[in-house]
């Protein structure tokens, strides 16, 4: 039971996808080959945003005979509403060995152009599976940084740090849905990408977490390790 746990922490342990406005970062990567997610969400300044994500697995890392992923490159494109009007944003994340991520995203919405930059960092805090679905409740701290370009000039912003928090449902199938806050531990601001945002969305991978944990041959019952406590 103590391998398929600590199994479970590295095959998990982070996969980011970058963030748009009015998305939080979520987890969208894969072990190996390709995904997929959409994603919908917003913030409490009543921006909305619907956004798909493309996912590419490069490199390969052996743990434990379980094929991960060296980086995972995502891109996304999203429609932003507000109660201002329309826009768009795309964006494209790197991360590395599943838990360093670099976003960067570019969003034109309300005349108003933004170049938003952030190094994330991805914590599993409560992590369960078995061969056939995969839970986990995750922890991204942020650093952020944003140009904003409007009729008047264009200028770098103060940085700022934050932390989202998320959880994250996977078949044996590739299937899941993830759910997503983000803004939490920060001033917020008039600044859109400043405020409290939820996000959601469902994410397929022909090559899933549950699907790797059973290519180690484990049949063990479901195990599950709470980060904080250090208990299994």
């Amino acid at each position: 039971m103590l391998n398929v746990v600590l199994l479970l922490l590295l095959v998990t342990g982070s996969r980011l996808a970058a963030q748009t406005l009015g998305l939080p970062f979520s987890y969208h990567s894969v072990t190996r080959g390709v995904g997929a997610a959409v994603d919908v969400g917003g913030n409490d300044a009543g921006v909305r945003t619907v956004a798909a994500t493309g996912v590419l697995a490069l490199g390969e890392v052996t743990i434990d005979s379980v094929h991960l992923a060296l980086f995972d490159v995502s891109g996304s494109i999203a429609s932003i509403f507000g109660p201002h009007g329309a826009g768009s944003a795309v964006a494209a994340d790197v991360n590395l060995l599943d838990w360093l991520g670099l976003g960067i995203d570019r969003s034109r919405w309300e005349e108003v152009t933004r170049l938003h930059v952030q190094l994330a960092a991805a914590l599993p805090l409560v992590a369960c599976g078995d061969s056939k679905t995969i839970f986990e409740v995750y922890a991204v701290p942020l650093w952020n940084f944003e140009r904003v370009d409007r009729a008047t000039g264009a200028s770098w912003v103060p940085s700022w740090g934050s932390v989202d928090l998320g959880v994250l449902l996977e078949s044996r199938s590739g299937l899941g849905v993830q759910l997503t806050i983000g803004g939490l531990a920060q001033r917020t601001t008039s600044d859109p990408y400043r405020r409290f945002v939820i996000g959601a969305g469902l994410h397929f991978s022909p090559h899933s977490v549950a699907k790797a944990m059973q290519s180690t041959g484990s049949h063990a019952p479901r195990g599950c390790s709470f980060i904080l406590f250090g208990k299994d």
